[in-house]
């Protein structure tokens, strides 16, 4: 684990009175959405996904879904839903449905909190998003783990087959994750280990959150 770079230019989310940003990034699988959803249940948090922007897609194949590439997230709508929860007003995310792979029509609201948990496969890509996250994760996984966490996931939530979602998992999980994901992990100030317990994640990340949070009133203060 590293620790949290100093940055002369305080990001959006850290100045006094406005929530805390932090982006949590990594592989399909690696646990990304449990951990941020235990941390902002520690924390008095959100989580805001990603997945929720994804383009609709409807009527495509899992052989021809193109949701691992940067290009499938309206990152443009993502962006100004978390300026506005920064900014103290609440937002309608967009509802979307992995079955149908398009967006329901349907909303969640979000309303501002203390933190908010950005997380995603492309959490730490965009330049304009990693401004705004004061803290930046990168929760790291070998490919088999990966798959077997997904196989288990997709099989029970989405009720696709086995071999299918190995296919995907070789033929374009896996070679967009090196060549979009695995790169974005040099962004990160903490880089944490995916075969740790719930447990042990989460409480590396509230212990990061803590420390940043004193360091940041020290600053006010001095």
């Amino acid at each position: 684990m590293r620790p949290p770079e100093q940055s002369a230019e305080r990001p959006a989310g850290d100045r006094p009175g406005t929530p805390r940003v932090v982006g949590i990034a990594g592989p399909s699988g690696s646990g990304k959405t449990t951990l941020a959803h235990a941390v902002a249940a520690r924390s008095r948090g959100i989580v805001f996904a990603l997945d929720a922007y994804y383009r609709d897609q409807r009527g495509r194949s899992h052989a021809t879904l193109d949701v691992d590439v940067p290009d499938a997230i309206e990152i443009e709508l993502a962006i100004a839903h978390l300026r506005e929860l920064v900014a103290g007003a609440p937002v309608a995310q967009p509802v979307y449905d992995y079955a149908t792979h398009a967006r329901t029509g349907a909303t969640r609201t979000l309303v501002p909190a203390p933190l908010v948990l950005v997380e995603g496969l492309f959490a730490l890509y965009w330049t304009e998003l990693r401004a705004l996250c004061r803290t930046r994760i990168f929760v790291a996984l070998d490919h088999d783990e990966c798959l077997r966490r997904r196989i288990e996931r997709d099989v029970r939530e989405r009720g696709r087959a086995p071999a299918d979602i190995t296919a995907q998992y070789e033929r374009v999980v896996r070679p967009m994750y090196e060549r979009h994901v695995a790169p974005t992990r040099s962004h990160a100030h903490l880089v944490l280990d995916g075969r740790e317990s719930l447990v042990e994640l989460t409480d590396s990340i509230v212990d990061a959150l803590g420390r940043a949070t004193r360091r940041s009133e020290g600053e006010a203060q001095g």
